[in-house]
């Protein structure tokens, strides 16, 4: 990767770190489902400009549109809304690494260097020792919703990899523009009081819903797609390991939460994952122009 697209993906991650925070924050009056809605709406209106059909490719952003507007966001908001906590939120997430590697090899063929793969072990490794403690299971059900969450990301991602002659603007207001309604429905379905939610002015959880719309959704969801259009997937997921140690350090510096030495270490494992990672292996990787 070229050191500006490398700088991306550390500013992508940072943004990522913090919309658990974000999320957390919003949800204090906003149900997942109706936040996931209301996400969504914002985000098609913002984007509307870019809502234009692409012949040949509509198939394939339903698809996109369904998998990780609808199910993801649904599974991590709701696991969110009953894990106990951003820490195990954040560190299941990342599933979504070892999940891509798996699809990239299957689906996409491509091909993973030793070097990458023991980068990745020890990324991940990291962040196990950061925050996979026994609390963790003390709340199993919001764990596995967070896992499947992160199952439906990986494959939007080898989706998107599949996907043509779509910006990523357009991705996203399609992607807003399909699964609003769909959200929608299932907030009045399952959930109650969206309409005193909605009504009531609380600055706290609507800075939040707006960051999570124009910077998470908008800036860095854009600006990944950009990447993974360039980049094999096998080069981009390792990074993806970078939010949640970003996010507990948020953490620390936003609600005072104590630095303990499974921070420090996690951080330091992960970090030295991501530097192997990056290192130059034979060869020089392709990107798309």
């Amino acid at each position: 990767m070229s050191l500006p697209h490398i700088g991306l993906a550390l500013i992508v991650n940072i943004i990522w770190g913090f919309s658990f925070v974000a999320a957390k924050v919003a949800m204090e009056q906003y149900s997942p489902l109706l936040f996931t809605a209301m996400r969504f709406l914002l985000v098609a209106l913002l984007l509307a400009w870019f809502l234009r059909p692409v012949k040949g490719s509509m198939r394939m952003i339903l698809a996109i549109s369904l998998l990780v507007g609808v199910v993801h966001f649904t599974l991590l908001y709701l696991g969110l809304s009953i894990a106990g906590g951003v820490s195990a939120v954040a560190i299941t997430i990342q599933l979504v690494a070892p999940f891509s590697l798996v699809m990239a090899v299957v689906f996409l063929g491509e091909t993973i260097r030793w070097r990458r793969v023991m980068g990745l072990l020890l990324a991940f490794g990291g962040i196990m020792i950061l925050g996979f403690d026994p609390i963790v299971f003390n709340h199993l059900n919001g764990v596995l919703l967070v896992a499947g969450a992160a199952f439906c990301m990986a494959g939007g991602i080898i989706l998107m990899r599949k996907l043509s002659g779509v910006g990523a603007m357009a991705l996203q207001a399609w992607i807003g523009l399909i699964s609003f309604p769909i959200l929608l429905v299932f907030s009045f379905m399952f959930e109650q009081g969206q309409i005193e939610a909605v009504m009531t002015l609380n600055w706290r959880p609507l800075l939040a819903l707006i960051f999570t719309v124009v910077i998470t959704t908008i800036v860095a969801h854009g600006s990944w797609y950009y990447l993974v259009q360039r980049y094999p997937v096998s080069v981009l997921t390792p990074y993806g390991l970078l939010a949640p140690l970003f996010g507990v350090g948020f953490g620390v510096f936003l609600f005072d939460e104590p630095i303990s030495w499974k921070f420090i270490i996690g951080g330091v494992v992960t970090l030295i994952g991501v530097l192997i990672i990056n290192l130059r292996t034979a060869g020089k990787l392709e990107t798309k122009s």
